[in-house]
């Protein structure tokens, strides 16, 4: 018989002092329940119970046995509740892996918004590129923009959407005509260079279809910031998230080249391992960024620019 078992009906009894009781109490049979008793005795060889026909009391080792036994089944019991709750409380620590250059202004301020919503979840985050191994890792959570994933196993929701723009400064404008797509190849900047990133050459990413093409890359990093700044200073043309460079676009610090000829856009994906048994921060977190990110990532402003549509995974 189930020894964890054996000690519940075991305690029951004690408390109670009644067999018959504790069978109704546990919905079972007076049977089950002097079986229980009988083999926590014949397994500690001892009598833990004195029984009469008028009544059942504990002996000297049944006495110790029974407060021992009450210790050791609180703790489960506290141990079940808290593993139970972890599915319906979000709580604990939650370690977050993100791509650095997948927004960074966005994402933070989501998790300052989900911080002042779970105030029991501290949020652990790393900024890598590249997906990680998640459960070698120890990440509960991976957040990165591809216009697809590889088939890993793991779960994922689409959590925001967001289309490329080509830019370039208006100090570099002045100083090379870029005035027709043709023209792109002798002065695209660079690509960002990272596994399962959105490749940003311009000649592979033009929706309306492959453009030809095949300059030699200037500049090979794989920090969209990076990109950005070498923008600025006028190193040339690159593709990038419209939502990275909007604020530049509109102060006039850059200029969006070739608006009818728009990117494939990219998706943001919220991975995480498994989608049975989620633990409650795992799944507010996704619930957050779906909410949130939908909000703070953009698509440029053309309204024939298509996307690329990711089958989405919700949680």
């Amino acid at each position: 018989m189930d020894k964890l078992f054996s000690m519940r009906v075991f305690s029951r009894v004690a408390e109670t002092g009644s067999f018959s009781g504790v069978a109704k109490d546990m919905d079972c049979s007076v049977g089950i329940v002097s079986r229980a008793v009988v083999s926590l005795e014949d397994a500690l060889r001892t009598r833990l119970l004195q029984r009469t026909t008028r009544r059942v009391s504990l002996t000297d080792s049944g006495e110790r046995y029974y407060r021992k036994c009450k210790t050791i089944l609180a703790d489960i019991d506290a141990a079940d509740a808290e593993a139970s709750d972890a599915a319906t409380i979000p709580r604990g620590r939650l370690r977050v892996h993100a791509v650095p250059d997948l927004g960074l202004a966005q994402l933070m301020s989501t998790i300052v918004e989900y911080r002042r919503a779970h105030p029991q979840v501290t949020v652990d985050l790393k900024l890598m590129p590249g997906m990680p191994d998640l459960v070698q890792e120890q990440f509960d959570v991976s957040v990165l923009s591809a216009a697809s994933l590889p088939d890993s196993g793991n779960t994922y929701r689409i959590v925001g959407r967001f289309q490329r723009v080509l830019v370039a400064a208006p100090a570099y404008l002045k100083r090379h005509a870029v005035e027709t797509i043709s023209d792109l190849p002798m002065h695209a900047l660079t690509r960002i260079n990272a596994p399962f990133a959105h490749p940003c050459d311009w000649h592979a990413e033009l929706a309306s279809g492959t453009v030809g093409g095949g300059g030699i890359d200037q500049i090979v990093v794989n920090d969209a910031e990076a990109i950005r700044v070498a923008l600025l200073a006028g190193a040339g043309v690159s593709a990038m998230p419209h939502y990275f460079v909007a604020d530049d676009i509109k102060a006039g610090r850059l200029v969006r080249l070739f608006p009818d000829y728009p990117l494939l856009g990219a998706s943001v994906y919220a991975v995480y391992p498994s989608r049975q048994h989620v633990d409650a921060k795992i799944r507010t977190f996704v619930e957050f960024l779906a909410t949130s990110l939908k909000d703070k990532f953009d698509t440029a402003p053309s309204a024939s620019a298509p996307r690329v549509m990711a089958q989405e995974v919700t949680a």
